[in-house]
C-alpha cells in the first residue's frame, strides 16, 4: 500500500478504518461527509504529539515492548484480540451486558456509526500526515500479524482512538458503568499490540485523541442534542436497564 499515490492511498485507508471499526466488510465504502463540526485537521496536529522518529530511543522501547507482549500472549488474549479486531460500540456488552446489541439499541448504533464516521476522517488524515509503518510491516521478522493486516499507517492507533471515544460517550450514557467500559476501552487498545498491528505509542496517541474528539464534539450543540435523543430513546427504560444480563 505504500506505494499508492497519495489520493488512492487516502481512499482506501479510510475505507478500511472505517470498515474495521463498523464491523463491515473491507469492501465497504463510508461515507467521507462529516456528521457534526469538529475542529480542523490542523488544530488536531497541533494538539498531538508526533510519533517517536524512526530508530529513536522511543521507538525502539515500542519494538520491545511489542515482542515482548507477543511473546507473553495467552491463547485467550489471541482469541479476544481477533474479536475486537472488528471493533464497534457493541464491543463494550463485556462491559454494559448481554443484552446490549443492536437489535436491542437500533439508535445507539445508527448514532455511533455516525461517530465513527466523524472520528475516522480525523483518524485517518492524522495516520497520512505522520505515516508511520505498521510494527508488523516495519519488522517482519520480529513482529507477528495475527488478525487481516489493514492499509495505512500505525500512528495513532484508530482503535484506541475510537475506543477511547466510545468509553466516554457510553460513560455519559450509563456512568453507573463507567469503570467497566473505561477498563474494556483499555483492553480493546491492548489488543492492537497483541494483534501486531500497532505499538505503545500509537495507543497512547490514540487515548488522548479520542479524549480531544468527544471535548469536541460536546461543544457541538447539535451532536450534544443528538446524544440527548439516544439517551431518552434507549438508555432511561431501555432492554439494558429492565434486564442487564438479557440476551
Amino acid at each position: 500500500m505504500l506505494g499508492f499515490p497519495p489520493l488512492r492511498a487516502f481512499l482506501c485507508s479510510l475505507a478500511l478504518t472505517a470498515a474495521s471499526s463498523l464491523g463491515a466488510a473491507p469492501s465497504a465504502t463510508p461515507s467521507p461527509a462529516p456528521q457534526w463540526h469538529l475542529p480542523s485537521l490542523e488544530d488536531f496536529i497541533e494538539k498531538l504529539p508526533a510519533p517517536p522518529r524512526e530508530g529513536s530511543f522511543r521507538d525502539r522501547l515500542d519494538l520491545q515492548d511489542a515482542q515482548a507482549r507477543q511473546a507473553s500472549m495467552s491463547p485467550e488474549q489471541l482469541a479476544h484480540a481477533r474479536e475486537t479486531f472488528r471493533l464497534t460500540v457493541f464491543t463494550f456488552s463485556e462491559a454494559v451486558g448481554e443484552g446490549f446489541n443492536p437489535k436491542n439499541y437500533p439508535q445507539t448504533a445508527a448514532f455511533f456509526a455516525k461517530v465513527a464516521n466523524d472520528a475516522n476522517i480525523i483518524i485517518t488524515g492524522l495516520k497520512n500526515h505522520y505515516k508511520r509503518v505498521r510494527p508488523f510491516q516495519a519488522h517482519p521478522s520480529k513482529v507477528a500479524i495475527y488478525v487481516p493486516a489493514e492499509a495505512g499507517y500505525s500512528y495513532p492507533s484508530g482503535h484506541s482512538t475510537r475506543s477511547r471515544l466510545y468509553a466516554l460517550l457510553l460513560s455519559e450514557l450509563d456512568p453507573a458503568k463507567k469503570r467497566e467500559i473505561a477498563l474494556c476501552a483499555q483492553r480493546v487498545a491492548t489488543d492492537r499490540i497483541l494483534a501486531g498491528e500497532h505499538y505503545l505509542s500509537d495507543l497512547e496517541a490514540g487515548r488522548k485523541l479520542g479524549k480531544l474528539i468527544f471535548q469536541s464534539l460536546m461543544r457541538d450543540p447539535g451532536f450534544h442534542a443528538s446524544l440527548e435523543a439516544v439517551r431518552q430513546a434507549e438508555w432511561t427504560s431501555g432492554p439494558q436497564k429492565q434486564a442487564p444480563h438479557a440476551p
